[in-house]
């Protein structure tokens, strides 16, 4: 009796009600950035039927494309802009000159502060979509074992049963390989398309800016800068003026894998933080537990500047030489004589470039090409006054 109930639970018909199969046409609607003196604004839908999110609230945007019929209605009250209080970023506080360190904070609330007011409907929008592509990924590796042994059984069941007992296990795989299949689907579709309307004089500038990122990726070094301090000179006897602590990191291009732009990325990786990538009109800085902030590129400062570099490692192959000090240095640069074994450095000339937000963010890098630095700072400098005009 105990064997037969067995039987009747194994090889009852797969009841179908029981899977998760979500066919979804489209996750996420497609955002659109608008930008204006005032500030950037997101909206969401697509044309006769949106809401467009800014710092003066919500809006609803009606009408018949083509028509000239138009409306545009608030939708809720209206939202009281805030300044969120300033909180660094990463690990290290740099402030510019004085080689202070600043306390180290929460990553993932210093990211949530440091969001744009009308870039938030974005961020909400974007979290959703991780959190949506994360539970896919899970449900694909639970799908994909029960496909596996699916399959291992109707290969058994070749050898041990017959008739209408082996379609049951075909079937069985083939429902499993179909929910696989739409789980996969589904994650290939898992993103948020993202149109940024720029006009051409825009355009320009922004290939003129991208000529000059590719250029600054031929340095031989870029280093993430994550902390200096004060230089005790009559400990050290050394006649650089700040200790700095470098991380040697990589730039290039990418986008986030849940956007879809037509527009790449400036990707600079962080080495103590979430990396930056730089949009067209806006700047994202994700970290690897998906935590990120969203700033409007007008509200960003980069600062360039030269830095003279007592260089103990390797000199980079297109660093300029600016001359040599000693390891051991009296303060008019003159060699320390009671030092035996004191020996010459060579001083490098090394581009800087300091990131700074109001809400909080604060990153620096050096680069081993000053020039090619100096010339990717003034391009964006430019780019960012055609934005604000």
């Amino acid at each position: 009796m105990g064997e037969g109930r067995f039987g009747e639970e194994l090889f009852q018909p797969l009841n179908l009600k029981t899977m998760r199969f979500k066919r979804r046409v489209r996750l996420f609607p497609g955002v659109t950035l608008n930008f204006s003196k005032t500030g950037i604004s997101t909206t969401v839908g697509v044309p006769g039927a949106s809401l467009n999110f800014n710092k003066q609230g919500t809006f609803l945007n009606t009408g018949i494309p083509g028509t000239g019929i138009y409306d545009r209605k608030r939708v809720g009250e209206k939202t009281t802009p805030h300044s969120p209080a300033s909180r660094n970023l990463s690990n290290n506080f740099l402030e510019d000159g004085n080689g202070m360190r600043g306390e180290q904070q929460p990553l993932a609330e210093n990211l949530s502060t440091t969001t744009t007011e009308g870039l938030k409907r974005l961020q909400e929008t974007l979290i959703n979509c991780y959190e949506e592509k994360n539970e896919l990924i899970q449900e694909i590796k639970i799908a994909g074992s029960s496909l596996k042994w699916s399959k291992i059984l109707l290969v058994i069941s070749y050898f041990l049963i017959i008739g209408f007992f082996i379609k049951w296990f075909r079937n069985n795989r083939d429902e499993k390989m179909e929910y696989l299949a739409d789980l996969e689907k589904q994650l290939a579709g898992c993103f948020v398309n993202i149109d940024m309307q720029t006009d051409i004089e825009i355009e320009s500038a922004y290939t003129s800016l991208l000529s000059r990122y590719t250029s600054l990726l031929t340095c031989a070094k870029i280093w993430d800068i994550t902390s200096f301090s004060p230089n005790n000179f009559p400990g050290s006897r050394s006649a650089a003026t700040q200790t700095v602590t470098r991380v040697e990191v990589n730039f290039d291009f990418g986008n986030l894998e849940i956007i879809k732009s037509k527009y790449e990325a400036l990707h600079f990786e962080n080495a103590n933080g979430g990396d930056l990538y730089v949009y067209p009109l806006f700047m994202a800085i994700v970290d690897s537990e998906k935590n990120f902030g969203l700033l409007d590129l007008r509200e960003i400062d980069f600062e360039y500047s030269s830095q003279k570099f007592l260089e103990e490692e390797k000199i980079p192959e297109d660093a300029e030489i600016t001359g040599k000090s000693w390891a051991k240095a009296n303060k008019d640069g003159s060699p320390d004589r009671r030092f035996k074994e004191n020996y010459q450095i060579p001083v490098c000339l090394y581009g800087n470039i300091n990131i700074k937000s109001k809400t909080g963010l604060k990153e620096a890098y050096s680069f081993s090409n000053a020039s090619k630095a100096r010339d990717f700072a003034k391009t964006l400098k430019i780019y960012q006054k055609l934005l604000q005009s």
